[in-house]
């Protein structure tokens, strides 16, 4: 069961729904807008589940980007297309007394026109997440426009039964599990490309005897700047050069504190990570503080250096 659902144009005045494709995606295409309304205005989250997710592939005009089929959400600085089933995202909303509202958009190009293009689908769960009122965005303000307790519908009394399942600020990917995948978005198992101009943090939930993270990819192939040598695998200065340089790529996979494991070379203490340097090797995380890593795209694209993106399987320990 996937409970309520709400269909394009319509407003959604529950907790959770499920965003499911229009059975009239006409070959001219549509424009699908979904209007999410704040149950009350401690909400401070969104977080989206894509069930199922296919869109047309990004368009490589320079970078890859969406073009064709285009999903946007207020407040996420990003659009998003091609596969991505079995992704999250965590989007910060931040409804006040005027405006209790966030939109949800599905652009779709026309079939009849691009007639390569493969039909879309989606169905997307959105839930909204309460921050209680001390750590909720103006919360100050908020507090003085709630309504009283027992004038709120049944559906907008939390009781702030949401703090488990809240993401920190500023992560847009939030796993909570102590074990799992990651991936790329679009990675579409192994075809890619990932999208440009993506800047990004993935956080995993740390408990308080928790002593490491442990990360081992089953995919890794992202741009460098450079050709990769013996001595470095596409680390730390072949994906990121201290000194900005247009024209060389940036992309890469930023894990503080890592120690990797690589076949060829002694245990080696990087940050970023880029080209396919950790294809057959692995990562552990021993620092202190919470476990996070940091995705960068640029809006270039070199056919001959491959941005197929990364897999990988975490164990919290």
């Amino acid at each position: 069961m996937i409970g309520p659902t709400l269909a394009c144009g319509g407003t959604s005045l529950v907790k959770s729904t499920t965003l499911l494709t229009p059975n009239n995606i006409a070959a001219n295409g549509l424009t699908c807008v979904y209007t999410i309304r704040a149950l009350n205005l401690r909400i401070c989250q969104l977080r989206l589940d894509f069930n199922s997710f296919s869109l047309a592939q990004p368009t490589l005009d320079p970078y890859p980007r969406c073009i064709n089929d285009v999903f946007s959400v207020d407040n996420l600085n990003f659009d998003l297309c091609g596969e991505n089933s079995g992704q999250h995202v965590y989007v910060p909303f931040n409804p006040t007394s005027a405006d209790r509202t966030m939109t949800i958009t599905f652009r779709i190009a026309s079939r009849s026109q691009i007639p390569t293009l493969a039909n879309p689908h989606w169905s997307v769960r959105v839930q909204q997440l309460e921050c209680p009122s001390g750590m909720a965005v103006a919360a100050k303000d908020a507090a003085r426009h709630l309504e009283t307790p027992d004038m709120l519908p049944p559906l907008a009394r939390t009781l702030h039964g949401d703090i488990g399942l809240l993401a920190p600020t500023g992560c847009l990917q939030y796993f909570q599990d102590t074990s799992g995948t990651v991936e790329s978005f679009n990675f579409g198992n192994g075809a890619g490309p990932y999208l440009g101009a993506m800047n990004y943090a993935i956080c995993f939930h740390r408990s308080r005897n928790s002593n490491a993270l442990r990360v081992i990819p089953m995919t890794f192939e992202i741009a460098s700047s450079a050709t990769p040598t013996a001595q470095n695998p596409g680390v730390d200065e072949l994906c990121y050069s201290s000194i900005a340089s247009p024209g060389r790529s940036e992309d890469n996979l930023q894990i503080p504190n890592a120690v990797a494991r690589l076949p060829t070379l002694p245990s080696l203490r990087a940050t970023r990570f880029c080209s396919t340097s950790l294809a057959n090797g692995d990562v552990e995380v021993s620092g202190p503080g919470p476990f996070i890593m940091y995705f960068q795209s640029d809006q270039l694209f070199d056919p001959f250096r491959r941005e197929t993106g990364f897999r990988f399987q975490y164990t919290i320990i």
